[in-house]
């Protein structure tokens, strides 16, 4: 781990979502929550041990499958990339009202 990856930041679209995120995070990280317009921002601070990295995307890798999100955008060290796992779960998604 560099010492610029002190904590990586989770966006999710779904205020409520990303409470339950924040709450599976919670008993082993440091985890803050911002709402910025349309997504919420879960920052989870990294521990200084071993793999924790790994530890803490496997955990949201987890969440996201749970969820049935497909996947979710993570940074870390400035870079931004995706976190996939799962299927779409199209049942759960707001249904269109076409006329």
């Amino acid at each position: 781990m560099s010492a610029l990856a002190d904590s990586v930041h989770f966006e999710v679209a779904e205020l409520a979502a990303a409470m339950r995120l924040a709450r599976s995070l919670s008993p082993r990280w440091m985890v803050s929550l911002e709402e910025h317009g349309a997504v919420s921002v879960i920052t989870a601070v990294l521990r200084r041990e071993p793999h924790d990295l790994a530890l803490l995307l496997r955990t949201a890798e987890a969440w996201v499958e749970a969820e049935s999100a497909c996947a979710i955008r993570f940074e870390v060290d400035g870079h931004e990339y995706v976190l996939h796992a799962g299927g779409a779960d199209w049942r759960r998604a707001p249904q269109a009202h076409f006329v």
